[in-house]
């Protein structure tokens, strides 16, 4: 009896002795947390890498000296209908401005630019150009071509100018769009992955390159010479750009590029029909 009663003891010491270590331990451990110094949200943050902003093109050292000018006609102000000649001056910097009228296009959301050509051989050239929305401001400038007038027009709020039968305009029919914007083509091979039209199951590795107005993809190719329309997109400030195209055979190209020239997308149909669905890799 004495002998299991000091066995017991024995194992009730050894037990509160284990109870008490953890007991210090869990009080180092609070007490050394209580030590640490605080990490506020803000502090958590600024150890987060911050995400890179997309790349931005500027645009306008090519686009600039294309479309500087100055670019007057027969023209009507609004709100109050003011009938005046007048002028919209066009800077290669993006500043446009006109009686008193000033807006910077150089930070543009989107910018239009296309040239088309009509069964007779005929070209006429659109630029649009705007900074956010219509009341941020927008630029237009319309050749009209051979049977149509020349137009420009300038406004921002509710002030505008809006000009016809404009002197000079018809010099942005000179040359074919891809012809006079040539360094925003990246005339560098580019692969991306493009759908097999037949079996969507299937996608295979195909490169692109834009050289001297030859679009090739793969094996196939188009000339832009023989456009009936091409023309750039410029979007978000520049950070997209597309080069859209409508061949004959009711055959339209859509190459769709990031702001730092790299490809995103590639789009080829003839009438409804896609012949090329590609896009870069998720």
């Amino acid at each position: 009896m004495i002998r299991r009663t000091a066995l017991l003891s024995a194992l009730t010491l050894s037990l509160l002795l284990a109870a008490c270590s953890k007991k210090n331990d869990d009080e180092a451990v609070v007490a050394e947390d209580a030590q640490a110094p605080a990490v506020s949200e803000e502090q958590a943050g600024a150890e987060a890498p911050a995400e890179s902003p997309p790349p931005q093109m500027d645009y306008w050292k090519a686009l600039g000296p294309l479309l500087a000018g100055n670019y007057g006609g027969a023209c009507m102000r609004t709100p109050d209908g003011r009938k005046m000649d007048a002028a919209i001056t066009l800077g290669a910097d993006g500043r446009a401005s006109s009686n008193g009228l000033e807006v910077d296009f150089r930070a543009a959301k989107s910018v239009m630019l296309s040239r088309s050509r009509d069964d007779k051989g005929q070209f006429s050239t659109m630029v649009l150009l705007s900074v956010d929305d219509n009341k941020a401001g927008m630029l237009t400038l319309n050749t009209g071509g051979p049977l149509k007038e020349s137009t420009a027009s300038l406004a921002r709020d509710d002030i505008g100018l809006m000009c016809s039968n404009v002197a000079g305009i018809e010099r942005l029919n000179a040359k074919p769009v891809y012809q006079a914007l040539p360094q925003l083509l990246d005339g560098k091979k580019q692969t991306i992955g493009c759908l097999d039209t037949k079996d969507l199951l299937v996608r295979r590795d195909t490169e692109v390159q834009v050289v001297d107005g030859v679009v090739r993809i793969g094996d196939t190719s188009f000339d832009l010479k023989e456009a009936v329309s091409e023309g750039f997109n410029f979007d978000d400030a520049g950070r997209s750009m597309s080069l859209v195209a409508v061949m004959p055979g009711e055959r339209g190209i859509n190459i769709a590029y990031d702001g730092a020239g790299k490809l995103t997308s590639v789009t080829v149909t003839k009438g409804l029909e896609h012949t090329h669905s590609c896009s870069v890799h998720g």
